[in-house]
């Protein structure tokens, strides 16, 4: 996905929507489960793949967009301001790989200075972003939710995270 105007930092570009389902109920090695977005530690939201939206956002370690919690969503902001033409990316931050990660298909080939070479978090990075979730999830009141059925919709969302919040984020992950 690709910025058709200038987004200035901090302009909310979505709300990651999609079917919540039980993460442990769900085969990871399937191609399209590989679009799982974090609900909390049981659930997960599996996007419709037939349908443009946040899950076609790219990875990169040194990402020009970020998630913020709100009432249970994932939305995506711009990190900084982003150009014209310019790729939007994400970290996914995936948890440190583990036995279950096997053949693990999650390298990375960012290019970027911070390149980990994984879509993996280190043990001590994955450690400071729970941190930082379980402080941002602490302060919102997450919707009731239905395993099986589509994530609704807020009935309104904020145009811009904060300056305050972007500069919480621990630097060493963005």
């Amino acid at each position: 996905m690709f910025a058709e105007i200038t987004i200035p930092k901090g302009t909310v570009i979505g709300d990651y929507i999609g079917t919540v389902v039980r993460t442990k109920d769900v085969n990871l090695t399937e191609a399209g489960n590989m679009y799982l977005m974090y609900y909390h530690d049981q659930a997960s939201i599996l996007p419709d793949l037939n349908k443009p939206g946040l899950h076609l956002i790219n990875h990169s370690c040194s990402p020009n967009s970020w998630v913020y919690t709100l009432k249970g969503h994932t939305l995506f902001f711009a990190l900084r301001k982003i150009n014209p033409g310019e790729e939007l990316t994400i970290d996914y931050l995936l948890a440190p790989k583990s036995e279950f990660c096997n053949p693990c298909t999650h390298s990375c080939k960012c290019g970027s200075k911070k390149c980990r070479g994984s879509f993996h978090l280190s043990k001590d990075e994955f450690s400071k972003w729970r941190a930082f979730q379980d402080l941002v999830i602490k302060k919102d009141k997450k919707a009731r939710i239905s395993y099986g059925k589509t994530l609704k919709l807020l009935s309104t969302y904020p145009t811009k995270i904060s300056d305050s919040h972007i500069r919480s984020i621990p630097l060493d992950l963005k």
